[in-house]
């Protein structure tokens, strides 16, 4: 008889959950905290500039700054770039809330285009807002570590002369072309998030650019304002501009440097899987898997599927609750698209967002956005990370099968 679905009473796939992410950490990383903590090198220490050098030259890249965490870089790159009051910037609504938060917390106005089928922020639907409206920049994600169609969005910000900014948090180690993600916007921000492709000992991020004058001003913005951080002592208290505490601790630097020295391997072993996982999925009926472009390399930090619920008679909604009762962790991922979210949707109530008492944003309620809506309705995250073994795979894929297989009976 078929295996029934445990969420029905049969027995899992793994009786030992398959974890959605896992953080890789080595016995370097642990001595390099305890090396700090010795040390009493807490805050400010070596390991801050080791770790902001060694991740320039794996970007390419003149400058890194290590930054509190991934939002706060975003926030200081739209202040770098004077993205603030009454400005617009163009974004994805498929993405975590930070991605939008950080233009509001600065000042401006988030306006969200659609995606194309791989979540992707779609160049055609920039163009077609930018008719339309004066947008001052463009923030876009690479969705789950596969790059946007970057050469559609520089030509876009030339034309206009506007900055691009990437929000990086997924890609660490993508590429473009043959040029790593973070080299191709006038600021990118990283996350060091402790599920993402490398992790900081906490939270923690990092801002690349190649403009000069960019790094000058994040510096100061990301600590006080403060002159000593651009010419040493004699800046000690001496204050150029308003700034903000959002530095990166020596602790949380320590356990970055350590795990970037990994991150070849750490993409590697992603790439591997995923290779894998789409090779069990890919011809089952109602499942799209995730694709590479040419030119393009993806870095999985998400293996996302697409479903489609007439083929597989599951909604998306049930179908991760019964992945979850046969020992794998899955997710259903972004699944209200940030326009219509309750915030966006009463964000001009002061009592909901104070920068409401100076900008007036748009009805986002009235936003029709078809491809990031129906894909908040059929995505599905699947468990994706270095420590997954080929059993663990084996398994993630004979769940799937055995509760499309189950349905087909029923």
């Amino acid at each position: 008889m078929m295996d029934k679905p445990a969420i029905l009473g049969g027995e899992p796939v793994s009786k030992k959950p398959i974890r959605f992410t896992e953080i890789l950490l080595t016995q370097e990383e642990k001595e390099a905290v305890m090396e700090c903590l010795d040390a009493r090198h807490l805050t400010s220490g070596e390991y801050i500039e080791k770790f902001e050098k060694a991740f320039a030259q794996f970007i390419g890249v003149r400058h890194a700054l290590a930054i509190s965490n991934g939002t706060d870089a975003l926030f200081l790159s739209y202040l770098a770039l004077n993205l603030t009051f009454k400005k617009k910037i163009i974004t994805t609504p498929l993405t975590f809330i930070a991605t939008a938060s950080s233009i509001i917390h600065a000042g401006a106005i988030p306006i969200f285009a659609d995606v194309e089928n791989d979540g992707n922020i779609s160049p055609e639907s920039v163009r077609s807002i930018m008719k339309k409206e004066e947008i001052s920049a463009i923030t876009v994600v690479h969705m789950y570590g596969k790059p946007v169609k970057l050469e559609e969005f520089k030509e876009i910000c030339n034309e206009a002369g506007i900055p691009l900014i990437e929000d990086a948090a997924h890609a660490h180690g993508a590429e473009y072309k043959g040029r790593k993600i973070g080299t191709w916007g006038d600021i990118a921000a990283f996350s060091l998030y402790p599920t993402k492709i490398i992790a900081a000992g906490g939270w923690g991020g990092v801002l690349t650019t190649n403009n000069d004058e960019l790094y000058e001003e994040l510096i100061l913005l990301r600590a006080h304002g403060e002159l000593r951080h651009i010419i040493g002592p004699e800046g000690a208290y001496v204050y150029r501009r308003l700034g903000y505490n959002m530095r990166m601790s020596n602790i949380e630097a320590a356990v970055a440097y350590y795990q970037l020295l990994k991150i070849n391997d750490f993409i590697e072993k992603r790439r591997r899987n995923a290779k894998l996982l789409s090779e069990k999925l890919i011809d089952l009926p109602g499942i799209e898997v995730p694709r590479e472009e040419p030119n393009s390399k993806h870095v999985y930090y998400i293996y996302a599927i697409t479903i489609d619920e007439k083929k597989i008679k599951w909604t998306r909604d049930e179908f991760v609750k019964a992945l979850n009762k046969e020992g794998i962790e899955a997710k259903k991922g972004y699944h209200i698209p940030l326009h219509q979210q309750e915030f966006f949707r009463k964000i001009n109530d002061p009592k909901v967002n104070h920068f409401a008492l100076v900008n007036s944003y748009p009805d986002y309620s009235r936003m029709h956005l078809p491809n990031a809506e129906r894909l908040s309705k059929t995505t599905i995250w699947l468990p994706m990370h270095p420590n997954l073994t080929e059993e663990d795979i084996e398994k993630i894929a004979h769940a799937i099968e055995k509760l499309i297989n189950w349905k087909k009976r029923t």
